[in-house]
């Protein structure tokens, strides 16, 4: 308790200390600035033009009591007092000037050769005033009297004469009669030329906007969000704090409010003025303490908050009473604001999250706090701090409300994923306990149906009612263990369709059949669904939808009918199961496709069947509706979009245009090749689904042309059999210039024999599938297909950043060495290194997508860069020259030619005596762009040329030109060629689409 007693006195101490340091830095006096003596201002040495405006401080002369003119003035007695200042500070014989009074201020001021216009600016007149220069009135605020018939009213203003004379006569009328600390001129009047008056007016207003601004913004943003969301109350006394700052701040300073709303009762001004000081107390003090709550003292802040409380009321007082209490609400914010300090070095004593934030705020609402202070009880503006601080509290501030928010949602989304992994966890483990049981359930089945239809068996009646009981029970868990299975699939999205035009006669009859031969009670099922009726769906799906409603009317209808019929609606089939079953209460209906509910008439069964058949119905763009009477009957509506039967002899002829090119273009590329059109038609429709895009072909050459088309295709696609060139020769021939990992190969064929898949595997195929394909298997395997490719183009990318990252320590090394070395010689010549090291960098630090393209001139840059640091370290050895026959705008991969350029340099002159050339040629050929880097140097042999250019036998070596040859072949017609001659140099040739434009998709 002692600790936190000699804390709360060392705050106290500091920032006391801090305020008085703070009023003596502020308040000081300008040493330039003209003085006024004797009542006697001298101004006639003071240039006004481009000058600030002058203050008009020092002694004037004053009358005490009365409120008098030019004339009348010199017949009154009269005394020298300080300006500004209240006038209660006055001497009047010994005797102190009353509080509630009025006066009259003179001061004269010697003038030169002054402008035609000068202007005036009032700032804290307490608290009515009228101005008048060699007897005329200038301006007033209020209207001043000599007893409490005045009108009070205390707002800066601006006004502005043309002197006609040498000398000016300034009177100023001042009454108070209401504010308990006095009244007087408690503010600078500034006076200076129409330019400097105007500017020091917008400067004020400008301020007090910004202010009012920054913190009405806060204001609505969180008070909205509060709103929005009900939670975090500290967001709501976050944003009533900033609105007892834009309180404040249009009730001081220029008072804003008052130019506003002019018609305003001075005395209800005054209560805003008081109300926004204490709240800005009340509402920082509920701030903190709902976001330090573990650190706060209960008792400390309900004594606080309801001190706070009692000053608002008074703050409603009539003037006199609450003006009187002033001191008080400064003192109050005073304790507010220690108690809060003391709360935060509690709270990062405890490293609390964004305690440090707070801190900072806290700091510029004390600078405000004194700077307010100083507005109130002495001569200093709101406006001479920089409008900075305002943003500088709310950033804090906000910041650490951000920072709490953004830690609780962390820690929400960590328990979230913590649910969802358990969730996960018991999804996995359902499914794959299900996944178990199919196994033995098969089994069972059927070794049951065996011993059944063996009729050597020496079954007995009994046994055989019996083996049949067995075989119903495995086959209705069979279906529950499928449902789960479904239902896992479908939670986790992982379940596929295959879209097609499906015969619902075709379906419905074998679903009848089979529901017909299984069934052993007094119910018939009716199929009413005539042919020719097609509707858009997935086949299997379909059946199993059909199976599950069908097989649940059959459960709950004991005896009668079950009748399955369908009827066009717009542009959709709807097809109807209807049964004559106990039918569904109504309290229930609505619940009925929840999963895992059942209810008491339940015939067994998880109570998953409804609801994964709704679920199956969703995903292929279909509704599902019930309507049901109990002991009558239950019917289900399916709706699901309708489809056009192809008769036969437009299955025959059917065909696609060839080249086939068809989906998203900037999915996955995928090329397709079968001679049946049919089976590409069924393809196409399979992938279309999943966002490819997709280029059919019925021939092998077809499939080479188009990968020379298209260099960045992902998947090829193959049947075997196709005609003058099967798939395992097109395998082979792509397989000379792509990797299995660069492009992979999916072969199909409708043959089962080993040696098949054995050759496809030997060609080069990834995969192999049997026709016919399951579409959901054949999409996996598309997929797995797709990811190995991504994986090998992660690795490309490893290696760019690999090139990136080829920076060596000692290269820097030595650059910083020679900046260093240069300082101290050539400063000029350092600058300029040190700004190509910096490009040099931040262009090799850029990690952006390998296939994406950057312009031309940044590679550009990029190597003059590097060339300006080795030239001026080595300004005798390298000759670099660039030769482009005009001003190329176009699109290239990032760097491809730097690290070229880079080798050249590096390794072509290092063992070069004398001085060695680097030459970069750039020119347009035949729709190309070609680069052409020669060299002087020791050049190669033609081993170690045929070494580097044999990707395959180096090793892991070379690695920037490998790299460079693997991106080049997602372009078409992009090559790279090297020659190179021992002590006579190298040529790298490189060529490249000429590219207008960043293409989407790279």
């Amino acid at each position: 308790m002692k600790k936190n007693y000699i804390k709360i006195i060392t705050i106290i101490g500091l920032l006391l200390i801090s305020a008085f340091a703070l009023n003596s830095i502020l308040v000081k006096e300008k040493p330039l600035s003209p003085k006024a003596v004797n009542g006697v201002l001298d101004i006639q040495n003071y240039e006004f033009e481009g000058a600030e405006p002058v203050e008009m401080n020092g002694e004037w002369e004053f009358v005490p009591n009365k409120l008098v003119d030019s004339t009348a003035f010199d017949k009154q007695q009269s005394y020298h007092v300080e300006v500004p200042s209240l006038w209660t500070d006055y001497d009047m014989d010994g005797q102190k000037l009353s509080k509630y009074t009025s006066g009259t201020y003179r001061l004269k001021i010697l003038l030169n050769d002054s402008p035609e216009v000068l202007g005036i600016k009032t700032t804290n007149i307490r608290m009515s005033n009228a101005i008048y220069i060699d007897g005329k009135l200038l301006g007033n605020s209020g209207n001043p009297a000599e007893d409490d018939s005045y009108t009070a009213h205390n707002i800066p203003y601006v006004a502005y004469f043309s002197p006609n004379d040498k000398e000016l006569e300034m009177i100023v009328q001042v009454a108070n009669f209401d504010y308990a600390s006095g009244g007087g001129i408690l503010g600078s009047i500034f006076i200076g030329n129409q330019e400097s008056i105007g500017k020091l007016r917008e400067g004020s207003l400008a301020y007090d906007w910004v202010t009012i601004a920054a913190f009405s913004t806060m204001f609505i943003y969180f008070l909205g969000s509060y709103l929005h969301a009900r939670i975090g109350v500290e967001q709501l006394f976050f944003s009533l704090f900033c609105f007892a700052n834009v309180l404040y701040a249009v009730s001081h300073g220029e008072k804003v409010f008052l130019e506003l709303f002019p018609a305003t009762p001075y005395a209800f001004f005054e209560r805003i003025q008081s109300v926004s000081s204490i709240w800005i107390g009340l509402f920082m003090l509920c701030f903190f303490n709902s976001s330090l709550k573990r650190f706060a003292n209960k008792r400390i802040v309900k004594f606080l908050c309801i001190v706070g409380i009692l000053l608002t009321g008074s703050a409603l007082l009539p003037v006199k009473l609450n003006s009187s209490l002033q001191i008080y609400y400064s003192l109050y914010i005073f304790i507010v604001l220690v108690y809060i300090i003391f709360l935060q070095i509690i709270a990062i004593s405890k490293k609390a999250v964004g305690a440090s934030y707070l801190f900072f705020s806290t700091f510029t609402i004390f600078i405000y706090f004194t700077v307010g202070t100083l507005n109130v009880m002495s001569n200093y503006a709101m406006d001479s701090l920089p409008p900075l601080f305002p943003f500088i509290c709310l950033a804090m501030l906000s910041l650490y409300i951000s920072h709490r928010f953004m830690d609780s949602f962390l820690k929400k989304e960590e328990l979230s994923k913590a649910l969802l992994r358990v969730d996960k966890l018991k999804d996995s483990f359902l499914a794959k306990t299900s996944h178990e049981f199919r196994t033995p359930l098969h089994g069972i089945i059927a070794i049951s149906q065996s011993m059944l239809e063996g009729r050597e068996s020496s079954l007995t009646k009994d046994q055989e009612e019996k083996m049949g009981l067995i075989v119903g029970t495995a086959q209705r868990l069979s279906n529950q263990v499928n449902d789960i299975l479904d239902f896992s699939k479908l939670k986790e999205g992982d379940l596929q369709v295959c879209i097609t035009s499906v015969d619902l006669f075709a379906i419905t009859h074998v679903v009848v059949e089979t529901f017909m031969y299984m069934i052993d009670k007094d119910l018939k099922i009716v199929n009413h669904i005539q042919r020719g009726q097609f509707v858009m769906a997935d086949e299997e799906r379909l059946r199993q939808i059909l199976y599950n409603l069908i097989d649940n009317a059959v459960k709950y209808t004991i005896r009668g009918k079950v009748e399955i019929k369908c009827y066009e609606q717009k542009e959709s089939l709807v097809i109807e199961i209807s049964d004559t079953g106990i039918g569904i209460a109504p309290e229930n209906v609505k619940f009925i496709f929840e999963p895992f509910r059942q209810y008491s008439n339940a015939t067994g069964g998880t109570g998953l069947g409804l609801s994964v058949t709704k679920e199956l119905i969703q995903i292929q763009d279909g509704t599902i509706t019930v309507t049901s009477v109990v002991n009558k009957g239950t019917t289900f509506s399916v709706t699901l979009p309708k489809a056009i039967q192809l008769n036969e002899a437009t299955k025959q002829t059917f065909s696609l245009p060839i080249p086939s090119v068809i989906g998203n273009k900037v999915g996955k590329k995928i090329i397709i090749a079968d001679d049946d059109h049919v089976n590409l038609k069924v393809l196409i429709d399979t992938l279309l689904s999943e966002d490819y895009f997709i280029v059919a072909v019925d021939s092998g050459k077809a499939v080479l042309e188009q990968v020379k088309k298209h260099p960045d295709i992902d998947l090829v696609i193959l049947d075997i059999m196709m005609p003058e060139v099967s798939g395992y020769e097109v395998c082979q021939q792509l397989r000379k210039s792509y990797l299995p990992s660069e492009l992979p190969i999916l072969m199909l064929t409708a043959a089962v024999r080993p040696e098949d898949m054995v050759a496809a595997f030997q060609s080069g195929a990834n995969d192999f599938l049997h026709k016919p394909l399951d579409t959901s298997e054949l999409k996996t395997r598309i997929r797995n297909l797709l990811l190995m490719k991504e994986s090998s183009e992660n690795a490309v990318k490893m290696e760019v950043a690999f090139l990136q990252a080829q920076i060596k320590p000692h290269f820097i090394f030595n650059v910083l060495n020679s900046i260093l070395s240069l300082s101290y010689i050539d400063l000029d010549k350092a600058r300029t290194m040190i700004t190509d090291f910096a490009n040099f960098m931040r262009g090799s630090f850029s990690f952006e997508n390998t296939h994406s393209l950057v312009p031309l001139e940044k590679e550009l840059s990029l190597i003059h860069s590097y060339v300006n640091i080795q030239h001026t370290r080595f300004p005798e050895r390298l000759v670099w020259e660039v030769i482009m026959e005009e001003s190329i705008h176009c699109f290239i991969p990032p760097l491809i030619l730097q690290p070229i350029v880079e080798n050249a340099i590096v390794h072509g002159l290092k063992m070069k005596e004398e001085k060695g050339t680097v030459k970069l040629m750039v020119k347009r050929e035949n729709g190309l762009i070609v680069f052409q880097i020669t060299d002087n140097g020791t050049g190669m042999s033609e081993h170690k040329l045929q070494q580097i250019v044999n990707v395959d036998k180096n090793n892991g070596q070379n690695v920037g030109l490998q790299n460079i040859r693997k991106r080049l072949k997602y372009y078409e017609n992009a090559s790279i060629k090297i020659t190179s001659e021992e002590n006579e140099g190298t040529i790298v040739e490189l060529r490249f689409p000429f590219i207008h434009r960043e293409k989407e998709g790279h």
